[in-house]
């Protein structure tokens, strides 16, 4: 479609190319975790070259993306005029949500945490790069309360967060309806037992459970019970109707074409108020007592955080979650930046299930991967800051040996697992005094030979026994590289271990004449000029100098 033609947004820079290189991750197994094994990974570099650095092996594999980027209100660029400030920001956003789009599988969703500062033009970006046809929803969740908040300005206080909630394909996407209620109190309207249920339907009877429970505590009535019990008697209710959900139940009216279709049997109900009756030949499970239906209590209970509860539909409106006393849960302080666990915990049983891929890259204090790691999901968290070192190592160290702060209790976390942890490498090539292109010395042969798969799209697979066979681009389609000059008898021997129907790419610093036309199945490059123009090579950074986080004030708002 032509550009002019196309509904979009746009900003100063969005058409200007960058090429993100493709760099190789380092492992540093001292700051690695717990189980060796484990397929975690936590990540300390710049998140769009960490990104890119996944897209190869984790193209199509995420299954749940939740980010809380910098919120762009003010503070993050105050030295930019306001059409650039925007342009910054959306910048920023745009280039990491179009390889996050990537990595998602077809199943996947997306998490985007914002404030009002920019999320209604992250809306239109979303729907550009996700399309609009993928958009679920937008949730509004209550961040912080009005602690000391005084009428000083003509702001409304600011309460609203705004999370964004898109599919990589919206038909294929299946919420987890077990995930989607949140324990609610008793409902009082819950107040008759059935009391013998062991006989013939029609010789049930039903009692007050209030008068049910107060006998069962010692008391004689219910009201003594609660003059002597107070709020305890209220508690004893409620989970006396947890446990006999079966036989607690309420009644209520009959409206519409049941009625209709009832109406003879619920006349005769009214008529007979101390008896069951039912409906002939009904296709529904109804039971009527007095003209109402019976609804048990049992139709109320949900699975959540693995018990049976009193559950409610949420909504789009999420204010239930705490945000008080966050300040140091998961044993790092981190006062203004930090989003509940339970938060969290709800975006990855919405949208995945244990074993499912999580990833976060703007991992902030470590939340998302500590919420993933206690829910048996496997993630990846990717931080820029020093906090990665301070906030994050700490926390998920503390996690892996059974830390029990934040959700820790409601899913019954005990420890266990590990992470890996990975530096991005320096950039493959850099500059030399004369201004030529030349290999970083950082890098060794291993290093290299990883880098350049990834450069050439290949897998990078060392065979044991093989030593040209480095990596695959698909079975029989081979990558070596070497820092050897490359002679034609070199040449040959190589030739003469390949099958007819294998291939190779050999890349080295240099070649001899003809080498690259000696052989079909065997294509010879140089480095570096294989890889010039490819990628932008010694760009350490495209943070934009963004400071500061996304806040939560426990107490008091700005402003106060």
């Amino acid at each position: 479609m032509d550009r002019k033609q196309k509904l979009e947004l746009t900003w100063i820079g969005k058409y200007d190319e960058i090429k993100v290189e493709p760099r190789i991750l380092l492992e540093d197994k001292s700051k690695g975790y717990g189980d060796p094994n484990t397929e975690n990974m936590l990540i300390h570099g710049d998140n769009l070259l960490a990104l890119k650095a996944l897209e190869q092996d984790f193209a199509g594999k995420i299954k749940c993306i939740y980010i809380d980027p910098p919120f762009n209100t003010g503070a993050a660029f105050e030295h930019y005029d306001d059409n650039l400030e925007h342009s910054i920001w959306l910048d920023l956003l745009a280039r990491r949500l179009k390889i996050l789009h990537a990595l998602l599988c077809e199943e996947g969703c997306i998490f985007v945490n914002l404030d009002d500062s920019e999320s209604a033009y992250a809306k239109v970006l979303l729907d550009e790069i996700f399309g609009r046809i993928n958009y679920i929803n937008e949730i509004i969740v209550a961040t912080n309360k009005p602690f000391g908040y005084k009428s000083t300005s003509n702001n409304l206080f600011k309460q609203a967060n705004h999370i964004l909630f898109y599919a990589k394909d919206k038909s294929k996407f299946i919420l987890n309806t077990d995930a989607i209620f949140v324990e609610k109190s008793y409902d009082p309207q819950y107040k008759w037992v059935f009391c013998n249920t062991d006989k013939e339907e029609k010789d049930w009877t039903w009692r007050n459970i209030r008068d049910i429970v107060a006998e069962k505590l010692g008391y004689s009535t219910a009201t003594e019970a609660k003059r002597e019990l107070k709020e305890e008697f209220e508690q004893e209710i409620a989970l006396f109707a947890i446990e006999n959900a079966d036989k607690v139940f309420r009644t209520a009216s009959v409206t519409g074409g049941a009625l209709i279709k009832r109406r003879n049997t619920i006349n005769a109900s009214k008529k007979n108020k101390n008896m069951i009756l039912r409906h002939p030949n009904d296709d529904m499970d109804y039971m009527f007592i007095g003209g109402e239906r019976v609804i048990f209590y049992k139709d109320r209970l949900k699975l959540i955080d693995g018990q049976l509860l009193p559950g409610e539909l949420i909504t789009d409106i999420w204010n239930d979650i705490p945000v008080e006393g966050l300040s140091s849960e998961g044993g790092v302080d981190f006062p203004k930046g930090k989003k509940p666990e339970k938060l969290i915990q709800r975006c990855i049983a919405m949208s995945t299930s244990p074993g499912d891929w999580v990833l976060d890259s703007f991992l902030g204090s470590g939340t998302t991967a500590a919420v993933a790691h206690k829910m048996g999901r496997r993630w990846i968290g990717i931080e820029l800051g020093d906090h990665c070192y301070t906030h994050c190592l700490p926390r998920l160290k503390a996690v892996v040996d059974g830390e029990q702060g934040g959700i820790s209790k409601a899913v019954n976390w005990q420890g266990g697992g590990g992470f890996r942890f990975f530096e991005l490498a320096p950039s493959l090539l850099k500059k030399d005094k004369y201004g030529n292109w030349i290999i970083d010395e950082c890098y060794n042969a291993d290093m290299l030979a990883a880098a350049m798969a990834k450069h050439q799209g290949f897998t990078y697979a060392p065979d044991s026994e093989v030593f040209w066979k480095q990596g695959y681009s698909f079975e029989k389609d081979y990558i070596f590289t070497t820092t050897q000059f490359v002679t034609l008898e070199y040449l040959d021997l190589i030739h003469q271990e390949m099958a007819g129907d294998e291939s190779l790419l050999i890349c080295c610093k240099a070649f001899q004449d003809g080498a690259d036309q000696r052989y079909e199945n065997i294509n010879v490059k140089k480095i570096p000029q294989v890889l010039l123009n490819k990628c932008d090579f010694g760009v350490e950074s495209y943070s934009l100098n963004i400071v500061g986080l996304p806040e939560i004030d426990e107490e008091v708002d700005d402003n106060e």
